[in-house]
């Protein structure tokens, strides 16, 4: 799908995670709002002509400096993770910012090309659900509950950016490494009015299901 397409989906997908968290009068929930739209462009990185693929070097520069930042805050809590935003840091860290850069990077090496040619291509190793698996794994150490809300909305985000495009005529492989074929839903081409009334649908159907939802 386009990169329109992502956001608009994305945007619902934080919107409904708010919303859920308002009906309860939690209004920190609104946090997701910040994170899902962002992270439904993030897979995109592979994507030279994407807006997200012309910032990859940007953002695996600021990658590179935030992981260090990471790994350097590990050994100076070595035996310390009690402290709970030092610790929150960390999964974020571990959960999401490590793991996204070495995809990247790993996408860009010779060998990987040579032995697995498709993850260097467009919706390759960035459209699989490792990422969303090691920041689903981080959610569970983390006790803060701004940077929890935060990390709900890029994985909300994150998300419905791989399912929307299994809904493309080329899918996504999203089972890999245990199967390195695509897998699609529907046959919907890129950039077609079917894509438009899809985007549409999805975000009332994302919407509808966070107000009727039972809280």
């Amino acid at each position: 799908m386009t990169g329109k397409s992502h956001k608009a989906i994305g945007t619902a997908a934080g919107a409904a995670i708010a919303i859920y968290g308002i009906r309860q009068g939690d209004y920190v929930f609104a946090l997701a709002l910040v994170t899902a739209p962002l992270a439904a462009m993030l897979p995109d990185i592979d994507h030279g002509s994407a807006r997200m693929g012309k910032l990859r070097k940007l953002i695996a520069n600021i990658a590179v400096t935030m992981a260090a930042v990471a790994i350097v805050i590990a050994a100076w809590l070595h035996g310390r993770l009690i402290l709970e935003n030092y610790a929150t840091l960390l999964m974020i860290g571990l959960g999401v910012v490590i793991p996204t850069f070495f995809l990247f990077k790993l996408s860009q090496t010779r060998w990987v090309r040579d032995t697995w040619g498709f993850v260097t291509k467009h919706r390759g190793i960035m459209h699989t659900l490792i990422i969303p698996i090691c920041a689903a794994i981080a959610t569970i150490y983390i006790r803060d509950r701004y940077f929890l809300i935060l990390l709900y909305g890029f994985l909300a985000g994150y998300v419905s950016h791989i399912l929307a495009d299994c809904m493309t005529t080329k899918g996504c492989p999203i089972l890999f490494p245990l199967l390195r074929k695509n897998i699609k839903f529907l046959n919907i081409k890129t950039g077609s009015d079917a894509e438009r009334i899809q985007v549409i649908i999805l975000v009332i159907v994302i919407l509808l299901a966070a107000v009727l939802i039972p809280v």
